[in-house]
């Protein structure tokens, strides 16, 4: 296994070549791409900003920003697959009093259950895979419940802190996959794979298998 500090400087080269997908840009200026992409960036500036935390030793916060991380890919990719027309337009409003009701619906659970039979199998399964196994302890360090008090409290295991990473760096795989597919340039969409086998050691299980 990776020591913390190993798998920190490889989750650095893992960003620093999926990063480049961004200079792409997306394949057209539609509402549906431009907003799944802004979506896209957002994930990733969480990825950068979890590492950031972990390097300075703030475990409660970096585990806190995960849930945003993925609640960020998983609206990149239903607003790119599932969201109706009409959420796209209020989605894409300028900011206003009115514009801000848009993000209250659907949940992050409904999205992901939208998004079944429109985005890709893959994709589905682990968003899926990732709420199941990780939503409620999230939740818990956001809202500042159990296992924010008892972790921060007792200390935070290695361990529990290398898969916060690599479930971390998971989720930037799946942003920079949706961010490939929004380029529209299929060589782009194979190149994700190839960096994932090549970073294969600081990924979850069910990206690296």
């Amino acid at each position: 296994m990776l020591s913390m500090d190993k798998l920190l400087e490889k989750s650095e080269s893992l960003n620093s070549e999926f990063s480049r997908i961004f200079d792409y840009g997306p394949a057209d200026e539609s509402k549906r791409v431009i907003a799944s992409w802004i979506m896209c960036l957002v994930g990733l500036e969480h990825s950068v900003s979890l590492r950031q935390l972990a390097l300075n030793g703030n475990y409660t916060s970096a585990i806190c920003i995960m849930r945003s991380q993925f609640e960020a890919v998983t609206r990149a990719t239903w607003l790119f697959y599932s969201a109706s027309e009409a959420k796209i337009e209020n989605t894409m409003k300028t900011l206003s009093e009115l514009s801000q009701n848009a993000d209250q619906k659907p949940s992050n659970n409904d999205m992901i259950t939208q998004m079944k039979n429109k985005a890709p199998e893959q994709a589905v399964l682990m968003l899926t895979e990732f709420r199941d196994t990780q939503w409620k302890a999230l939740n818990s360090y956001v809202h500042a419940g159990v296992h924010a008090l008892q972790r921060h409290g007792h200390g935070y295991p290695e361990k529990l802190i290398i898969d916060i990473i690599k479930s971390s760096n998971g989720l930037l795989s799946m942003t920079a996959m949706m961010a490939a597919i929004l380029t529209g340039n299929t060589m782009i969409i194979k190149d994700v794979s190839k960096i994932q086998l090549r970073h294969k050691d600081c990924l979850p299980v069910l990206l690296s298998d």
